[in-house]
Formats: C-alpha cells, sequence, structure tokens
C-alpha cells in the first residue's frame, strides 16, 4: 500500500481561486496571524482569477469580465488598491429592432439613480408617478439589504420583520410580479425594466426580485473598468494576500474533501496527497464539490434536507463570448461606444422565448428572434480598439461532446453562430464591423465548462430563481461542520463580498456582525 503524502496542517483551506476564493483567503490572512493559523488557496489554473482574468490574442487583451459597480468599501476593508475608470457616456442603451421592417429605436439611460429617474419621468409622463413610486420603493428596499443577517437569530429575524419590512414582503416575488403591482403600462419602460432582470441570465418572470433591482441600483451608482483591465483584481488581491503570507497553490487539482464523521478534515489533491485542516471553503461548482468531493451519501448521514437541495440546485446559464480586435479606422467613440453596456434586442417576449429554448437544451436565436449584449472596453480603459459581444442564454447542449468528439463540426457550429452575431452587431450598432476584424476570439458553452470545471458550464454561480435564492438558497455552511460553500450570487462585488462573509461565519460575527453587506462609508 502506497504511503499517503501529507503536508503541515493549515488552518484554513480554500479550492478555487477565482474572486471569491482570493477574497476569502485575503479575508482569513487579514484576521489571522497566518505563521500560528496559515492558510492555503488551491486553483487547479496556472493563475487565480476564475472568470474575472485577461487575456491575449495576437496583441489584443481582452477582458472576460466587463462592468461592476463601487467596490471602494470592500477594496477598502481588503486593503486592495485599483484604479478604476468610470463609463463616459450612457449606462446603458437598448436598440429596440422590429424584426419585421428592420426598423430600430434606441432607448438612452443615463447613469444616476436620480438623473435616471428624472429622465423616465420626463420622457414617460402618463406612467410618471408610476415611475417614481417604482424607484423610490426598489431604491429603499435596496438600501434594507444592510440591515440584513446572514444567519438571523430569533430575535434578529423578528428585528428584520421592521428594519427589512420591504424585502421580508417580497422575497419570493419574481421581478414581473413585484414589477406588475406598479402598475407602470409604458411599454418602452417595461421593456427598460426587463432588461435589468435579464442580466442576471434569466426571464423577469422567473428572476427573484431583489437581484435585478440591486444589480439596477448598485450600478447606477456607478459603473467601472479596471485602468488596467480586470487581471488586476485577481493580480491585486493575489499579491496582498501573499505579502501577509497567504500560500498559494496553482495548477493543483482537489480531488477529495475529507470528512471524519461530521467533521471536514481537510482536502486529497488529484496527486494523492493529503493536507488537513479543520476548515475548508470551497468556491468550486457547489454540484462538483457537495456531489464529487465530498458525496451525497456522506451528506445525507447528517441532513437529508441539504443532499436533496445540492441535487436540485439550479445553475445558471452558460453564454457564448465573442471577442473582436478592430483596427484604427473605426471610430467607435463617434458611434456612441462609450457607455456601460449596449443592448440588442428584439423585445417583448424574447428573452422568455429564448430562455425556454435552453431549458430544452436548444438555440433559438434567428433573424425574427435576438437578445445580445455589447461592450467596448478600450473606450473607457484604452488599448487597441476592441468589442465584446456577448450572449445568453446559451445551454451547454451537445457544446462539450462536439468540442471532445468531432472538433472540426465544433469548429463550424461556434463560426456559424459567431457570423450570426456579428451580423446583427453590424445591421444594428456597428456599420461595416467586418472590414475592421482583425483578430476575434470565440469562447462557448464548452469553453466555461472546460475551464471552470461547471458541469453546465454557468457562468453566474447558483440561478437566482424565489426557490434557489435568499432564505431558501443552498446555505453557505454546510451539515459538515468546518465545511463552507459561499456560492450564491454572481458579479465581482458578490464574489468578493462572499468571501469577507464566509469569514464572517466561522469568526463568529468578528468582522460584519453578521450583516449581509458591508456598512456604507
Amino acid at each position: 500500500m502506497n504511503e499517503i503524502k501529507t503536508s503541515k496542517k493549515k488552518a484554513l483551506i480554500v479550492v478555487g481561486g477565482g474572486i471569491t476564493g482570493l477574497s476569502t483567503a485575503l479575508t482569513w490572512a487579514i484576521n489571522h496571524d497566518v505563521k500560528k493559523e496559515p492558510v492555503l488557496l488551491i486553483e487547479k489554473e496556472p493563475k487565480t482569477g476564475g472568470y474575472v482574468t485577461s487575456y491575449e490574442r495576437e496583441d489584443y487583451v481582452f477582458d472576460t469580465c466587463q462592468i461592476i459597480p463601487n467596490l471602494s468599501e470592500i477594496l477598502e476593508y481588503l486593503g486592495v488598491d485599483i484604479e478604476l475608470k468610470s463609463f463616459k457616456g450612457y449606462y446603458m442603451r437598448i436598440f429596440l429592432v422590429n424584426p419585421d421592417t428592420e426598423e430600430v429605436r434606441v432607448l438612452e439611460l443615463p447613469s444616476g439613480v436620480e438623473t435616471f429617474k428624472k429622465m423616465l419621468m420626463e420622457k414617460y409622463p402618463n406612467n410618471a408617478q408610476e415611475i417614481r413610486k417604482f424607484l423610490d420603493y426598489s431604491r429603499a428596499m435596496y438600501l434594507e439589504l444592510f440591515k440584513l443577517k446572514m444567519e438571523p437569530k430569533f430575535t434578529e429575524i423578528l428585528k428584520m420583520l421592521v428594519s427589512c419590512p420591504k424585502i421580508v414582503k417580497n422575497a419570493s416575488k419574481t421581478f414581473k410580479k413585484y414589477f406588475e403591482k406598479f402598475k407602470i403600462t409604458e411599454p418602452d419602460v417595461i421593456e427598460i425594466f426587463n432588461v435589468f432582470a435579464e442580466f442576471s441570465a434569466i426571464p423577469s418572470e422567473q428572476v427573484v426580485a431583489i437581484v435585478p433591482l440591486s444589480a439596477m441600483n448598485s450600478l447606477l451608482d456607478g459603473a467601472f473598468r479596471p485602468t488596467k483591465g480586470f487581471i488586476e483584481f485577481p493580480k491585486k488581491i493575489e499579491e496582498r494576500y501573499l505579502s501577509l503570507g497567504g500560500e498559494l497553490r496553482l495548477k493543483t487539482k482537489v480531488e477529495k474533501i475529507l470528512v471524519e464523521k461530521d467533521q471536514v478534515k481537510g482536502v486529497r489533491l488529484s496527486d494523492g496527497e493529503e493536507i488537513y485542516s479543520d476548515y475548508v471553503v470551497t468556491t468550486v461548482d457547489p454540484k462538483v464539490a457537495m456531489k464529487d468531493m465530498v458525496g451525497l451519501d456522506i451528506i445525507r448521514q447528517y441532513n437529508k434536507k441539504y443532499a436533496d437541495k445540492v441535487e436540485k440546485v439550479k445553475m445558471s446559464t452558460s453564454s457564448m463570448n465573442l471577442s473582436i480586435g478592430l483596427d484604427d479606422e473605426i471610430d467607435l467613440a463617434g458611434l456612441g461606444l462609450d457607455c456601460g453596456y449596449n443592448v440588442i434586442t428584439t423585445g417583448g417576449d424574447t428573452y422568455d422565448r429564448l430562455f425556454e429554448a435552453y431549458e430544452k437544451g436548444q438555440i433559438a436565436f434567428s433573424d425574427k428572434l435576438f437578445h445580445i449584449g455589447v461592450v467596448c472596453p478600450s473606450l473607457t480603459t484604452g488599448g487597441r480598439p476592441n468589442i465584446i459581444v456577448r450572449i445568453t442564454p446559451m445551454a451547454l447542449a451537445d457544446w462539450a461532446e462536439l468540442r471532445e468528439k468531432n472538433y472540426k463540426k465544433y469548429t463550424e457550429k461556434k463560426e456559424k453562430w459567431a457570423e450570426f452575431f456579428i451580423d446583427k452587431v453590424e445591421k444594428y450598432l456597428i456599420p461595416d464591423l467586418r472590414k475592421h476584424i482583425l483578430v476575434i476570439d470565440i469562447s462557448t458553452p464548452a469553453t466555461y465548462a472546460r475551464y471552470s470545471g461547471s458541469p453546465s458550464g454557468a457562468v453566474y454561480d447558483m440561478a437566482p430563481y424565489p426557490n434557489n435564492f435568499g432564505r431558501t438558497r443552498l446555505k453557505m455552511r454546510t451539515p459538515i461542520k468546518g465545511l463552507f460553500q459561499p456560492k450564491f450570487v454572481h458579479g465581482v462585488f458578490g464574489c468578493l463580498l462572499a468571501g469577507i462573509q464566509v469569514n464572517d461565519m466561522i469568526l463568529d460575527r468578528k468582522i460584519m456582525n453578521g450583516n449581509a453587506r458591508m456598512p456604507k462609508s
């Protein structure tokens, strides 16, 4: 029998070096003497960052993440200094396409909560008071998040009925159901707020209301990009973590999370090495962590309900992404692309129909039905001219199988769909786009599945359905003592916050007093 190789016991092991893992490991290092209570961060890829990074293709630098809200409170707490630039133009533009006539109407949305509200009320006077009530109520509900407790005690639950009445009242409502009560009838206004809901990659009639409302409010407060690209986030956090004495292992895969009775004991690596610890935080896909690394049979011994929840939990959709490098002859600023986000859509029930097909593993995009996001990073942070075209929902379907077994057919399929989406961008947003393209890099759901290890290629963690979020979500604290998984909301902000939250749980509320959010400065 081979002798098991072991390393010195750690106080904390973090599995996965994405933004959540980095935040978790750094927060531990900030709150401990790591010489006495060492922390180890393990990442299977050659670099940290996960879905938040940058990469090069033929002298072009492309980002895998596109837009973030104001993170000043969190970055200040973490001691991380990252230079951010705000988008100069509109927060968002929606290009509403009539697929029959090919006519386009453009809805331009300014940044700033009050500016945004004023614009809508003036442009749509018939619904002015309804718009004001919706935005004021939603803003108040968003601010209640700062009074929520992560693991409320009985007395705190009673207090939250008073301090967070709007969240309590609307916790199980979908965005569509929530929106309807304000009786807004203007089609354009309905379209605008549906687009905010669809940022979660779920239709408004299925996404829990608080998620798009939080995204809307936080991004209207300010939309930013790192000056040196999104790779700055993991690089700066990693540097700060290592400077405090944290340990990092790259190109290292965790095969098993070790459990003895109901207590976590550490991890086993793919080479057989075992590293022991009384605390393990996993930030990988929860289905992989709980089913493959721990084992549902083990979890079921201690909490059958939790094990059943793991089997039923829904992950987010996957995506298709086109990173396009352009020549210097194109006038991107003249086309108004110095804004946060551009959405080209056939509107109405488009996203519902695309999502219905996604749930069947089908692709429903057509000349009559499309919903496409376009961002131009270079106008904000410099570098060679480029745009990012992002498409959701896109199911994994046969993408991974084709990539593995018939690469030629896989390539043909991804190039066919890339051409389709470029055609729509050229037709409705950037005239003569094709003649300016020098480089194109295409990511499919198979790309995301391979890179992240997520079986479905999910790009946004657990999907925020009403029965999959908030008090009904898969809890951070698992039935195995010392084992946590802070994976329940997407975006850089949510990931950074989750790493702090899980440390707050371990340290018995030392950092945030059990609150769900960092206090506003």
